[in-house]
């Protein structure tokens, strides 16, 4: 069997058989998966990856990512290529763009790649998908918290104690009612917000009022957040969003609706970017160590890969912790630019 077999079976070219193990994104989902399966009925593997295989690895890992279009992919990106690179691994990479389809294609696919091991970011398998994936006997770990993937190994950040450092730090500025918005396409982080403002509701007796909705993950995101809550005549003391974009397009609206910030409405953030420290005000963020994640998830997917006599079944869990960088969108008046870790 080789490659000219496989487009004559499939009813396509040589050209789109190559392009669907090179470039699986520029060929239509229909034809991919069509070529997939004759592919795999045949046993068939590409030659440069066969010679790699008689090694007994193809030196590659995955990467799935929803987009790079935020400094947490390309920083995420950065530290999972850190990490490959030192082990002279090649990465290659899978723009998912939040759809879960897509994603379980691209896993199959990177299954006829034999590569070595993937990782996910922010995976929105659903359990029917995950299950047919136990066959695969590939390692995978999964930057994020939904257990629902089918990974063994997690990677996460601890949202419930940065949203307790961040909402201690709000109270403490007499703050008392919060709206946080978050990706629409991502985790919902709101148990993770809620269990911490309930440790400072706790701790410091005092009750704050606290709602969530999902919006687009983008300066648009942010913008029409902030203007819708005006139009509803709700606003609050504080808008928490998930990400620096949806932060600047909050700022962005309430210039343009006449809002002071903090005066009107105070501004945070549970993802940091350098524009945030630029603008006026600066914006209250979490500092969210991206590369990091990348970092010790390429290093948990290799510790599995490098021992054979590790069980694939065995759950492994990595928590990073954010800082907090305190800035003057929320009524800070003392002149620092501090860390809390």
């Amino acid at each position: 069997m080789n490659i000219r077999k496989i487009a004559e079976l499939a009813g396509v070219s040589v050209a789109t058989v190559s392009r669907v193990f090179n470039h699986p994104e520029r060929v239509l989902p229909e034809t991919r998966d069509r070529v997939l399966a004759i592919t795999e009925e045949y046993d068939f593997t590409p030659n440069w990856f066969a010679r790699n295989l008689t090694l007994g690895s193809t030196k590659t890992i995955a990467l799935l990512i929803p987009g790079i279009d935020s400094d947490l992919y390309r920083n995420i990106i950065s530290g999972v290529e850190t990490v490959a690179g030192n082990k002279g691994f090649v990465v290659i990479f899978c723009q998912t763009r939040g759809d879960a389809e897509a994603e379980f294609n691209f896993l199959k696919i990177m299954k006829s790649r034999k590569v070595d091991g993937i990782i996910q970011v922010r995976s929105l398998l659903t359990p029917s998908m995950a299950a047919e994936l136990q066959t695969f006997n590939i390692p995978r770990v999964h930057i994020g918290k939904n257990r629902e993937c089918g990974c063994e190994m997690m990677c996460y950040l601890d949202y419930e104690e940065a949203a307790y450092r961040l909402i201690h730090h709000l109270s403490g500025l007499g703050h008392q009612s919060i709206v946080l918005l978050y990706d629409n396409q991502g985790d919902d982080i709101t148990p993770e917000i809620e269990a911490g403002l309930h440790r400072v509701s706790r701790e410091l007796k005092r009750s704050i009022r606290f709602t969530a909705f999902a919006g687009e993950n983008s300066a648009q995101g942010g913008y029409l957040a902030v203007q819708r809550m005006v139009q509803n005549g709700d606003l609050p003391d504080v808008l928490v969003t998930a990400g620096a974009l949806q932060a600047i397009g909050a700022l962005k609206a309430a210039r343009d609706m006449n809002l002071s910030i903090p005066g009107d409405l105070a501004l945070a953030s549970f993802n940091d970017s350098p524009v945030c420290s630029v603008v006026s005000p600066a914006i209250t963020c979490l500092e969210i160590p991206a590369a990091k994640l990348g970092m010790a998830s390429a290093r948990l997917l290799f510790d599995r890969i490098e021992d054979d006599d590790q069980d694939m079944g065995v759950s492994q869990e990595m928590i990073l912790q954010p800082k907090l960088k305190i800035r003057e969108s929320c009524g800070n008046t003392t002149d620092i630019f501090e860390l809390f870790d």
